[in-house]
Order: structure tokens, then C-alpha cells, then sequence
């Protein structure tokens, strides 16, 4: 299992899901050809844009007592798991806590 995995239900699939239950992205934003589905350029585009302000997006960090960013948090998981590969801490991954 890699970061990415941790994060990915936090960030990416809330994101995606809100998209398309608000109706901001829908079939219209992909082209269809054969059996495969492509996102358009424009809409991807759009979902980096969106991808970029959910990682600007805060919380309140229970531990440290801090606000900070998604995009901090991230980084703050790899601090955590080069501490255990340096055998300088326990690496406890990261659970969501609300």
C-alpha cells in the first residue's frame, strides 16, 4: 500500500463524488470512442483546478493542534513513514478522525 491509497478516499473520491452529485461534471465532459471513455481537456483541466483548491482546503489537525492544509498533511504522512525507514520512530498510518 502506498500514500496515495491512504489519501485517495479523502481527497479524490469526495471530490469526484461532489462533482458529479452537483451536476458540475457529467457525460458531456467525456468522449466516448470504442469501448474506452476519455476525459475531455477542458474538464480535465477544470478537475486539477478543482484537485488543487481541495489540497489548499484546511483542517484542524487533532494532534498537533494546528489548522493545516491537505497538502501538508500529505507531506506530513511521508515525514512519518521516512522516520520509520530511518528506524528513528514507528510509522502509524494515517486514520481519518471525523
Amino acid at each position: 500500500m502506498d500514500i496515495a491509497e491512504i489519501f485517495k478516499p479523502l481527497l479524490v473520491d469526495r471530490m469526484i463524488f461532489s462533482l458529479i452529485n452537483k451536476n458540475i461534471i457529467s457525460e458531456k465532459d467525456f468522449d466516448f470512442k470504442g469501448q474506452s471513455c476519455y476525459l475531455r481537456e477542458e474538464s480535465r483541466k477544470f478537475i486539477l483546478k478543482e484537485f488543487d483548491k481541495r489540497l489548499k482546503k484546511t483542517i484542524s489537525h487533532r494532534e498537533n493542534k494546528k489548522t493545516v492544509s491537505y497538502k501538508y498533511l500529505l507531506r506530513m504522512e511521508c515525514f512519518n513513514l521516512i522516520k520509520e525507514l530511518k528506524n528513528e520512530g514507528e510509522y502509524q498510518s494515517f486514520k481519518m478522525w471525523w
